[in-house]
């Protein structure tokens, strides 16, 4: 049996008392120095078992830094309103919205007034209902200016959009949380009555920090009424 196949295997009382040699003395020298040959690893050459011991430092991999800046993406940033802000924003929404709606109103009221003077379309309307030919034409005016009126909150955000665009994103995020508050506190309106209507069930007219906490008292005035007069 070689050395070779004794170093690469399992040592076992057979091998070594076939490499044995009929001296005492001469098998105990050749048995110290199979030992030392197989138990002490060469120093330039690392065992299999420190290699597969070696692992990276728990510091490092459970560094939050590291880890954030391999797996999140970076986000939209949006500018910082505190609720004073976004009521002031709120309200000249509003207003964007009612100028549009009275501009519009009057551009589609004048372009409906040419169209029924060029046609005559009011004695048809008076053939057919049975009406006189002025209440056709101004019922067909105030349609037209209706139809002016409701598209003008379409245009009036739009172009408040183009002028606060970069306050957009955050008056949707606050917005959203407003509507949550108000869902979350306004009062149930099934006991609504005459004595005791429901104050702002929609929160439209809270114009300012000062005016949620008027609106959260009258919730609260509201609910005290209702206990009181079921009580």
């Amino acid at each position: 049996m070689s050395a070779r196949t004794v170093i690469g295997g399992r040592l076992n009382p057979t091998a070594l008392s076939s490499l044995a040699s009929p001296c005492p003395r001469i098998a105990s020298q050749q048995l110290a120095r199979l030992h030392s040959t197989i138990v002490r690893p060469s120093p330039s050459a690392p065992s299999k078992l420190a290699i597969q011991n070696v692992r990276p430092a728990p510091a490092l991999l459970n560094r939050p830094g590291l880890r954030m800046k391999s797996t999140s993406s970076p986000s939209k940033d949006e500018v910082k309103l505190d609720w004073n802000s976004f009521f002031k924003l709120r309200a000249s929404r509003r207003r964007y919205s009612l100028a549009s709606s009275i501009a519009t109103s009057l551009v589609s009221t004048t372009a409906g007034v040419q169209i029924l003077s060029s046609q005559d379309l009011e004695s048809l309307g008076a053939q057919v209902m049975g009406l006189d030919p002025f209440v056709v034409l101004g019922m067909a005016t105030a349609a037209c200016g209706a139809v002016g009126w409701l598209l003008g909150p379409i245009v009036g955000n739009g172009l408040w959009g183009l002028v606060y665009r970069r306050f957009a994103p955050s008056v949707a995020t606050k917005e959203k949380e407003f509507f949550d508050r108000i869902r979350r506190f306004r009062v149930d309106p099934s006991t609504n009555s005459i004595a005791n209507p429901v104050p702002d069930y929609y929160g439209e007219k809270i114009g300012s920090v000062q005016g949620y906490r008027q609106w959260l008292k009258d919730q609260r005035a509201y609910n005290r009424k209702r206990r009181n007069f079921i009580a």
